[in-house]
């Protein structure tokens, strides 16, 4: 299965129950242009992502973008920016897509590949709630 494939079949994880009637990004700064890093290094580049969204003061949530079956994990944010802003920082953190939430529709998009815009249905039917 090709990653691109692969990321249309994403689940998230959360530790929080989710407002969904705001939109919202779903950015990862782990495993750049999809090439899978040492856990050291992606712990230090998702830290430099959440120092840069403090920094911007940009509210973020911590999430973790899962494969169905839980074969793979990638540690991302939830960050409230507009759709630009949101490219524009995945792009910096050089991830092949993000995620994005409209009016509680989830959408996958293109950074660096050279894909469309594909919708995937409703962003609650892909969200595991996980215990404290």
């Amino acid at each position: 299965m090709s990653l691109w494939e692969s990321y249309k079949t994403s689940i998230f994880l959360c530790h929080q129950a989710l407002n969904c009637d705001m939109d919202f990004a779903i950015i990862s700064a782990q495993n750049p242009a999809g090439v899978t890093e040492h856990p050291y290094l992606n712990l230090r580049r998702d830290k430099e992502l959440q120092a840069y969204l403090n920094q911007q003061r940009l509210p973020h949530r911590s999430v973790i973008g899962s494969a169905p079956d839980r074969s793979f994990e990638e540690k991302s944010w939830i960050v409230l920016c507009d759709k630009g802003n949101a490219i524009a920082l995945a792009r910096q953190f050089e991830q092949n897509a993000i995620y994005w939430v409209e009016q509680g529709e989830l959408f996958l998009v293109p950074v660096l590949l050279s894909f469309g815009e594909e919708k995937l249905g409703r962003f609650t039917e892909r969200v595991i709630l996980l215990p404290d």
